[in-house]
């Protein structure tokens, strides 16, 4: 059982669920609150969407480190699950059930959302696209770290795209009567905060996975990747990195620049100290690591970042909303 857990990225899979929910009760809830709306989605459907995103992602784990087994003999020997602690054949039935279940209730929730077309095709896709990451993307230069990135950034927007259309359906009369109101509320806020969410978790994942691809560059150079470092060598892979992470140092830094000319202290030094100070103590690291567990220590540290990001959300919901 614990080796299944392992198999599955238990902390990972909780750190999404955790994210989805903040997205949901310390976003999206109190700002249609401020607006006299509700959330139509029931707590029973945002189950669902959870166990689905959640289920498509431990799918993803599974048959990522199915296919992976020889590199990650090489890149990480101890942490080597299928063939150990769970055998091949029940990793690849897993993949299917949990990948099948993802699917069905993602379907069943794009039918009652009221957006069947697109909230299928984009579980289908992530199944799909989970696969050929790990047969095939993944050996592709850049590819495979685009694509997992998006998946990523996905996840705290799946919540807006599954409750606004049926915000919209509840309260079309007053959008009709109220458009400026209650429409901004919709489009310029709740979409807004889940966009720029969105677009911080597929920042803070390339650069993690770019960073995570430094760290196996001795099992990738084996089996034939064609990673960053690989292709442009460990040098250029670092600016790349430093680039990407000063570049959204200077986005949060445009975000405070916003806080101060409110005044808003508290998220000013919220931003400073757990996400701006751990970015630059990042940018170093990476510049100085030379070992694998350097590297690793890297990646560990953008996802803390990642998670004080989705913890300003409890901020926002019990101080500055207030």
């Amino acid at each position: 059982m614990i080796a299944f857990l392992k198999l599955i990225r238990l902390p990972n899979l909780l750190i999404i669920a955790f994210t989805q929910y903040m997205i949901r009760l310390c976003l999206i809830e109190p700002i249609l609150n401020l607006s006299g709306l509700k959330l139509q989605m029931s707590d029973w459907e945002f189950v669902l969407l959870v166990l689905a995103t959640v289920f498509v992602s431990a799918g993803g784990y599974i048959i990522n480190d199915y296919f992976d087994v020889h590199i990650d003999n090489i890149n990480k020997p101890e942490q080597l699950v299928i063939d150990k602690g769970v055998k091949r054949r029940v990793a690849m039935g897993a993949h299917a059930v949990l990948s099948f279940l993802g699917v069905a209730i993602g379907i069943f929730l794009a039918w009652k959302c009221n957006i069947l077309l697109a909230g299928s095709t984009l579980f289908i896709l992530a199944v799909v696209g989970l696969w050929y990451y790990s047969t095939s993307f993944k050996y592709q230069f850049l590819t495979g770290n685009i694509l997992v990135s998006l998946l990523t950034g996905m996840t705290p927007f799946m919540v807006v795209l599954f409750e606004v259309p049926r915000l919209i359906i509840e309260y079309n009369a007053q959008l009709i009567q109220q458009q400026n109101a209650i429409g901004a509320v919709i489009t310029d806020t709740v979409l807004l905060w889940a966009g720029c969410y969105g677009i911080a978790a597929f920042g803070l994942s390339l650069i993690r996975e770019m960073i995570k691809d430094m760290e196996d560059v001795e099992g990738d150079l084996e089996y034939g990747c064609r990673t960053i470092p690989i292709v442009l060598g460990m040098k250029k892979a670092k600016v790349i990195i430093a680039t990407l992470i000063i570049f959204f140092m200077t986005g949060i830094g445009y975000v405070q620049h916003h806080q101060y000319e409110v005044k808003d202290k508290i998220s000013f030094l919220y931003f400073f100290i757990l996400i701006q100070l751990p970015l630059l103590f990042i940018l170093l690291r990476v510049f100085k690591a030379k070992e694998k567990k350097h590297f690793h220590f890297a990646s560990m540290m953008v996802k803390v970042v990642m998670l004080a990001g989705i913890c300003f959300l409890f901020l926002l919901r019990f101080v500055l909303l207030k």
